[in-house]
């Protein structure tokens, strides 16, 4: 009984606390944002991710699937699907190809060590790598829509997503395909699983 008090407390909690940095994050941001807002929205995550008693592991078990190592737990979304926060949690080794959002997007770390690794696009059309950044507790990285970065973590990792736009509606992003050198506007969002009030 005591587990569960606690862990309806710790939900309840977890739901203020989100809908309260969105709240700042929609202040920061009410429009299009640039280079300095997401930088702002970033600090702001990271202040949100300093609450690790509110998101621990355990509350955002990576899904079963063998396909996809890794779950999207849909955290807030506004009803214009805009201001979209996500809980990635990776079971263990997961990589994401060079890609864009086409809106800006922002990742603070919880928990483990997500690589991010960040492009420009040569005149011939392929990814050129110009940096790297360890995300973790504590560190982040904020992109805006044009920014280029591909994902690597091994060990597993807990971090959060957030966009200007929620991840099923970005049906234009590209990724780059190294098999054929091609750029491909395709892939699926992943799994997500609703975290939201009302809805988990």
């Amino acid at each position: 009984m005591n587990d569960t008090v606690n862990n309806e407390t710790r939900a309840t909690e977890r739901d203020q606390a989100v809908a309260a940095a969105m709240a700042d994050i929609r202040a920061i941001a009410p429009g299009p944002a640039e280079r300095d807002q997401v930088e702002r929205i970033l600090a702001r995550l990271i202040e949100l991710a300093a609450h690790h008693d509110l998101f621990p592991a355990g509350d955002f078990p990576p899904l079963d699937d063998d396909q996809r190592p890794s779950t999207m737990y849909r955290l807030a979304e506004d009803d214009d699907h805009r201001f979209a926060l996500y809980v990635n949690s990776c079971r263990d080794k997961t990589e994401a190809p060079v890609h864009d959002h086409t809106t800006w997007a922002v990742i603070a770390g919880i928990q483990g060590q997500e690589i991010n690794r960040f492009y420009t696009v040569t005149d011939e059309g392929t990814p050129e790598q110009i940096d790297e950044k360890v995300v973790e507790a504590g560190t982040g990285v904020a992109l805006v829509g044009t920014d280029f970065h591909s994902i690597h973590i091994d060990g597993g990792a807990l971090n959060f997503h957030c966009y200007g736009l929620a991840l099923e509606q970005l049906d234009e992003r590209r990724w780059f395909r190294p098999s054929d050198s091609t750029w491909q506007t395709t892939m699926a969002p992943g799994k997500i699983a609703e975290a939201r009030p009302g809805r988990r």
